[in-house]
């Protein structure tokens, strides 16, 4: 319809305004239209049943034997998921990653994988019908051999070599998005049970100890045994629950256990209060020899403590707990707890908050033990390798120093940033070093091999800069130094 030819507005709808004041005021562009999209009643429920294992997988007797009777019974495999995942995927060809501590049981899995995959009941799948009917099976699995340390090490491109149309890899967490790699790729954590009350006794025992040997050396124990029905501690112990991907479980729940028995009416010296801190997008507590929460000695314990006891609430549809002591004349202690059977991961916590205490409890040994990390040594030797970098490019060095004994550098002082900048900083004309007379110097650039650690794009990043101080670059490919 023509809008030119159409009738004039009303005047009582006009209120007395001349129709060209109108179309003057009229906005000249109309603002677009506002879609809304509505789910669909049982969408979500859809989407739940196609994720749901059916019932000839998740309720198959024999399955379940083979699993009980050849699979450690603290392990959690997801057999049944990863079978309900290749039928769905329509996979003949299998790739199992696992690391080294669970390679004893890839030829048992990869049993039970053959074995009971496709053989119940066949998925029909709609558009691939099989011409001759036949039921499908997995014709190859492929068991890599190849080392893997984490996440980052997750090889879809040897899989997808093999000619493997699905890889699951095993202990770690998803560091890799699924859209990211070559071949469709499942991940299993391999949840592994331990006993959590070991823990939590151990901690309350730990810390009990050390407030008495602390009161008796301070002469102090003679003047709080006079009070036994005092219900106020005598330290409160800021505890911080971490741990690896297999025992995420663990760690969620020996915190919960440990602030319901705090939050008991029994009276005791040390009350201990523990949170779960998250590095996102990792899991609450969980912790990469990568990535870590930082910053923890700096957070706002009480204010992540009432977060803790609402989400909580929420979950178990109840009250809000009462909140913890508050008293200022308290002494507190802000502890690292790590769930781990190695150093590896805690280290990576230890490197992002030096400043605070680190115990490691031992599933497998049912040790709580302390650990500690030469952070002073550490910077100390990435300093020098810093500084000798900035020698071969001819930057003359820093005149700041730092401290032997503290690790610390003066606030007059170039930071790490800095540091790295100035190395790698782009200059217009050449260091006086390099001279068109002297032969140009060679660098060597190690690029990671295993899986996808190595980064091609920080690569051709520092090419590069190499290039522009007029260096020659040799790349060198490894799997491992």
């Amino acid at each position: 319809m023509n809008h030119e030819s159409s009738p004039p507005l009303d005047d009582a709808n006009n209120n007395g305004k001349d129709s060209s004041t109108i179309a003057a005021n009229a906005p000249t562009t109309k603002r677009a239209p506002r879609i809304i999209r509505r789910k669909k009643k049982g969408s979500s429920a859809a989407a739940a049943d196609a994720n749901d294992i059916p019932p000839h997988i998740q309720n198959n007797a024999q399955l379940h034997h083979i699993i009980s009777t050849t699979l450690p019974k603290d392990y959690e495999f997801e057999i049944p998921k990863t079978i309900w995942r290749i039928e769905k995927s329509n996979a003949t060809a299998i790739a199992l990653q696992l690391p080294e501590g669970l390679t004893m049981y890839a030829s048992t899995i990869g049993d039970i994988l053959v074995k009971f995959a496709y053989r119940f009941h066949p998925p029909s799948h709609q558009g691939s019908e099989d011409k001759n009917d036949k039921p499908k099976e997995i014709k190859s699995l492929s068991i890599l051999g190849d080392v893997t340390y984490g996440a980052c090490c997750i090889d879809d491109l040897s899989a997808r070599a093999l000619g493997c149309e699905l890889l699951v890899h095993y202990g770690h967490s998803c560091l890799v998005p699924l859209t990211c790699t070559v071949i469709p790729c499942l991940y299993v954590f391999v949840e592994i049970r331990v006993d959590v009350q070991h823990l939590v006794d151990c901690a309350k025992l730990t810390f009990l100890e050390e407030e008495k040997e602390r009161q008796q050396n301070d002469n102090f124990g003679e003047e709080k045994d006079g009070c036994p029905g005092s219900a106020a501690p005598t330290r409160i112990i800021e505890a911080l629950f971490m741990g690896t991907v297999q025992f995420r479980s663990a760690v969620v729940e020996s915190a919960q256990r440990l602030n319901a028995e705090c939050n008991s009416s029994s009276p005791d010296q040390v009350q201990i209060q523990c949170i779960v801190p998250q590095a996102k997008p990792l899991s609450p507590g969980e912790v990469l020899g990568c990535t870590a929460p930082s910053r923890l000695a700096q957070m706002d314990f009480q204010e992540a403590m009432s977060k803790t006891r609402r989400r909580q609430a929420r979950k178990n549809q109840g009250s809000i707990p009462s909140e913890a002591s508050t008293d200022e004349t308290i002494p507190r202690e802000r502890v690292m707890i790590f769930l781990a059977d190695g150093r590896f991961h805690l280290e990576a916590a230890m490197i992002s908050n030096p400043s605070l205490r680190a115990l490691r409890y031992d599933p497998y040994s049912k040790t709580l033990t302390e650990e500690r990390y030469e952070i002073v040594q550490m910077k100390k030797l990435r300093r020098e390798a810093i500084l000798s970098v900035r020698q071969v490019l001819g930057i003359s060095p820093p005149t700041q120093r730092v401290d032997a004994v503290s690790g610390r550098v003066d606030s007059s002082t170039q930071s790490s940033d800095d540091i790295a900048n100035s190395v790698l900083k782009q200059t217009s004309s050449r260091p006086q070093s390099l001279s068109d007379s002297s032969p140009p110097k060679t660098m060597g650039i190690i690029l990671g091999t295993l899986g996808r650690q190595g980064n091609p794009a920080i690569l051709a990043r520092i090419r590069s800069l190499l290039l522009s101080y007029g260096i020659r670059s040799v790349i060198v490919l490894l799997s491992e130094i």
